[in-house]
Order: structure tokens, then sequence, then C-alpha cells
């Protein structure tokens, strides 16, 4: 009989706890700008799951932050970014594919995904939007991900690869 939860979601779940946990607590404390560091975790699903998988590790990822204090007023706001996010970096999924260019590719477009919803939502809601605030996260999410989204795929490949991950 297998189990209904695999240790490769167990350790997504962890990286996700943990990297909301470092951007809620840690990040604020470096300074006021900071990457993304749970949205890393979704690209890495979204690229070696397709769009279905990102989406869903992204839902499941953005009830996280939704939850970390200090939460939003509104719940499910996150959830319903990252999960868009998680399909876009889904996109960029191929089959077998071990180009250095994919990762780097899907985080700029999940990282901009997010940044467009934000400010989406700013300017529905009549509030002022922090363009430079946007760039400057989408950059720096980016460029942390050049060197992590590599290091998650290929931890979580191996994983596949021992057994039943």
């Amino acid at each position: 009989m297998s189990s209904p939860i695999s240790l490769l979601g167990l350790l997504r779940a962890a990286l996700v706890v943990l990297a909301a946990a470092l951007s809620a607590v840690v990040l604020p404390r470096v300074g006021s700008l900071g990457p993304d560091l749970v949205l890393l975790v979704v690209v890495a699903a979204g690229l070696l799951g397709g769009p279905t998988r990102g989406a869903l590790v992204g839902l499941g990822a953005g009830w996280v932050v939704d939850l970390m204090p200090p939460a939003a007023a509104t719940l499910g706001v996150a959830a319903l970014t990252y999960a868009t996010a998680g399909a876009v970096s889904g996109l960029w999924h191929r089959d077998g594919s071990r180009s250095v260019f994919l990762p780097p590719l899907a985080t700029l477009a999940a990282a901009s995904t997010v940044a467009a919803l934000g400010i989406l939502r700013a300017v529905a809601s009549g509030w002022a939007v922090h363009w430079v605030a946007a760039g400057w996260s989408i950059a720096l999410t980016t460029a942390v991900g050049v060197a992590v989204v590599p290091i998650l795929i290929r931890t979580e490949r191996q994983l596949i690869r021992r057994g039943p991950a």
C-alpha cells in the first residue's frame, strides 16, 4: 500500500514553510526589499511538473504566505497569485530538458507575474503603485533564482531517481 504523501511532497512543503518564515522574519531585518524565496520553490515545482503541478504547489505556497504573520487582510490573494505564477513557470517545463536558460527565464516570468498581479490589485483598489519596488523584487528574485532554482531542481531529480519520492 502506497502512502498518499510522498517524501518529495513533504520536502517541498517544508521548503515553502522555511522560505515563508525567512521572508517574514529575516529578510525585513536585512532591508526593505528582498527576493521572493517562496516563489523559487514554486518555480522549481513548475519546471519539473508542468503548469498543473506548478499551480497546485503555488496554491499551497500561497496559502502558507497568506497565513504567515503579518497575514494579509484578504485571505487567498497570495494563494491565487502564486498559483498563477506556478502555472506560468510550468509553461517552461520541457520533458528531459536540462537547459541552463529555462530556470532563469521561468523565474523571471513567474516573478513578473507576481509583480503584475500586485500592480493590478493596487490599481483596482485605488492604492499607490510602487513601481520601483516591483522592479527590484523581479530583479532580486530572478538573480537569486539563477542560483537557487537549479539546485532545487537537481535535488528533486535526485530524490525521484533514488526511489519512492
